[in-house]
């Protein structure tokens, strides 16, 4: 892990948390990269992935707040569809 003290679970949180108030799941299963899933509130179904985030490049906090800030705007780029309500 490139951040000098920080487990997994500590990363995997301050990622997670970040994003709140909307739901996003991180995951390591090479613990190497990450798999990112961001949703919209509560839901992942009308989300955004975003696999690859290489552990070596989250070097500071700031490099966390930046990658929140790309899922952001990936989101942005890939609105939800409308649903209908009966």
């Amino acid at each position: 892990m490139a951040l000098i003290g920080v487990s997994m679970l500590e990363m995997r949180q301050m990622i997670e948390q970040a994003c709140l108030p909307d739901r996003c799941e991180v995951s390591c299963a090479d613990g190497v990269s990450l798999t990112i899933r961001l949703g919209q509130g509560q839901s992942l179904e009308e989300g955004v992935t975003l696999t690859g985030v290489a552990l070596q490049d989250l070097n500071s906090c700031r490099d966390v707040v930046n990658l929140v800030s790309q899922l952001h705007a990936l989101r942005a780029r890939h609105p939800a569809p409308l649903r209908a309500f009966a």
